[in-house]
């Protein structure tokens, strides 16, 4: 089973749709959700936009793609300083918000 199939089963039970739930929202047939959770088909590119859409996810998540987005990087980063650091770079922060 591919990254993507696994991936929109997941998402679709995290909003709670059926297979014939998504697909009716999407104007596919019933079983149109079934084989792309079987691995059996996959969407054309803007049916994945418009699965992306629903599911409110990227299509990257959906893909599989592996992707850390830029305030991950920052949290990564700031969990390997050690506490002083740490404290200096939320001060730092906390300054920088009461800037106007």
């Amino acid at each position: 089973m591919s990254d993507f199939a696994k991936n929109l089963k997941y998402f679709r039970k995290q909003k709670k749709y059926s297979q014939a739930d998504l697909g009716k929202k999407l104007h596919y047939g019933y079983t149109a959700i079934a084989n792309y959770e079987s691995g059996r088909n996959e969407p054309a590119f803007d049916d994945l936009i418009s699965l992306a859409k629903l599911l409110d996810v990227t299509t990257d998540e959906l893909l599989g793609v592996n992707t850390m987005r830029e305030g991950n990087k920052l949290l990564s980063g700031y969990r390997k300083l050690i506490p002083k650091h740490q404290k200096i770079v939320s001060d730092l922060i906390e300054i920088l918000l009461t800037i106007r």
